[in-house]
């Protein structure tokens, strides 16, 4: 059987994105976004049948940053670390705010 460590995670090695306030703005980010999708999904349908999947998955995965970033998970490889980090995270939904709300 494997033993488990339970050592906490040592966020400043990761960057200045990495301290409290950012996950937890993070963490709200996606919120905010991921209950407006839910709640007024007409926001990514530009029609009755219509849906415009590039700004929905570009939303998608600013939304799954958002919330593997706020949560403070921290992936091991550096291909996903970057790919849900802030970095990418927030540009893309800042990106949803824009078309979805402007």
């Amino acid at each position: 059987m494997a033993s488990s460590t339970n050592t906490p995670v040592d966020y400043a090695a990761y960057g200045p994105l990495y301290a409290g306030w950012a996950r937890a703005l993070s963490f709200l980010g996606a919120l905010v976004l991921s209950g407006l999708l839910l709640a007024m999904p007409q926001l990514v349908a530009v029609g009755l049948h219509e849906l415009d999947h590039g700004s929905l998955s570009a939303g998608l995965w600013g939304i799954s940053a958002g919330f593997v970033h706020g949560v403070g998970y921290v992936p091991t490889t550096r291909l996903w670390r970057y790919a849900f980090s802030p970095y990418v995270g927030w540009p893309l939904m800042g990106l949803c705010v824009y078309l979805w709300l402007l």
